[in-house]
């Protein structure tokens, strides 16, 4: 099979890897006032982990910024950050993958993030742990 062909099924299994094992978080609490709903998806092909996030805003949402996301194995290292990310509108979308993770190992991804509406800021915060298969 060509490596391109390969590659393209890798990556929307990867997404629906993702898309199925995600939490939604803006019906836990706390309820946040000036979100909607966030959306933190952590899954893995093999090694590789795929990190997302999804943050929406509440209508009147001018912006989302100040956003930090940090992938950590169970020892509290850093496999993967990214910092100071930000959107102009009322969503703001993110999608990397880490490759060389260790099988068996439990990693968490949490991200902080500021919510600008309505000449308000709201900090929101949250996180999805989630086990690397060990085959």
């Amino acid at each position: 099979m060509p490596k391109k062909i390969k590659s393209l099924i890798s990556i929307f299994l990867s997404l629906l890897v993702i898309f199925s094992l995600t939490v939604t978080v803006g019906a836990m609490e706390p309820r946040y006032s000036d979100t909607d709903s966030i959306t933190i998806g952590l899954g893995f092909n093999g090694t590789t982990a795929s990190c997302s996030l999804i943050i929406n805003g509440a209508d009147g949402t001018t912006s989302i910024d100040n956003v930090n996301i940090t992938l950590k194995d169970s020892n509290g290292n850093i496999k993967g950050e990214w910092k100071n990310l930000s959107s102009n509108s009322k969503t703001f979308t993110f999608f990397q993958t880490v490759s060389n993770l260790t099988r068996g190992e439990n990693y968490t991804l949490e991200f902080s993030a500021n919510i600008n509406r309505k000449n308000n800021t709201e900090f929101v915060k949250d996180s999805r742990s989630q086990t690397c298969p060990s085959k």
